[in-house]
C-alpha cells in the first residue's frame, strides 16, 4: 500500500468516527424535557458566527425574544452559543448542530451552559421546534413523530386533542398543538429522569 492509499484511508476512517460521534439516539418528550435546564418558546431575533476569542474556534451565537418560558430562568431574551458556521472566511460545520432561522418562532429545550459558555438543544434537533401557523391554529415539530416521541407518557397526562390525534394519526403524527404541547411540558411529573 503506498503513502496516498494509506492517507486516503485514514481520512475516511476520521470521517465515519465522526460521523458516527455526531449521532444521537431519539428521545422521548419526557427525557427532552428533563435533560432540559432552559426551555422557552421564542422568536430568533439574531444569528451571527464568529471566533470565539476565549477558545479560537468559529461559533455562532443566537439570540432570542422569549415569548414564554417553560422551564428554568432566563431574561427577557436568551443568547445560545454552539460549536459551527461560516464567517465568511473560516467555515467549520458540526454534524446534527441544529440552525435556526431569523424571524421564526421556535419552542427550544436547552443542556446548560458549559464552562466556555457553549449550550446546545437538547438532542440537537431534538430539541427545536419550530412553529407554524396550522390550520386550527399554532403548531410545532422538529421533523419527528409524536406518537413515538409520547409513548412513555401515561394518557392522564396526555391533553384530550393531543390525545385524540395522536390515536387517530393512521401514519406518523408530525405536528402537534403549540398549546397542548406546552401542557404537557409544564404538567407536574410529567418530566422523568
Amino acid at each position: 500500500m503506498n503513502y496516498k492509499s494509506v492517507l486516503v484511508s485514514l481520512i475516511c476512517l476520521s470521517l465515519s468516527l465522526f460521523t458516527q460521534a455526531a449521532t444521537v439516539l431519539p428521545m422521548y418528550l419526557d427525557e427532552i424535557v428533563a435533560d432540559a435546564a432552559v426551555a422557552f418558546e421564542g422568536v430568533c431575533k439574531d444569528a451571527r458566527t464568529e471566533l470565539d476569542v476565549q477558545t479560537g474556534l468559529v461559533v455562532t451565537y443566537t439570540t432570542f425574544d422569549i415569548i414564554d418560558l417553560l422551564k428554568g430562568s432566563a431574561k427577557a431574551t436568551h443568547t445560545i452559543k454552539q460549536l459551527g458556521g461560516n464567517t465568511g472566511t473560516v467555515a467549520y460545520k458540526v454534524g446534527g448542530t441544529p440552525s435556526f432561522v431569523v424571524g421564526t418562532r421556535y419552542v427550544v429545550f436547552l443542556y446548560g451552559a458549559s464552562s466556555a459558555g457553549f449550550s446546545s438543544p437538547v438532542g440537537l434537533t431534538q430539541g427545536r421546534f419550530m412553529i407554524r401557523n396550522g390550520p386550527a391554529g399554532d403548531e410545532l415539530s422538529n421533523g419527528r413523530d409524536f406518537k413515538e416521541m409520547l409513548r412513555p407518557y401515561p394518557d392522564g397526562l396526555l391533553p384530550p386533542g393531543a390525545k385524540k390525534a395522536v390515536q387517530q394519526a393512521t401514519g406518523e403524527h408530525g405536528h402537534m398543538d403549540l398549546a397542548e404541547f406546552k401542557q404537557i411540558v409544564r404538567q407536574p411529573g410529567s418530566a422523568t429522569k
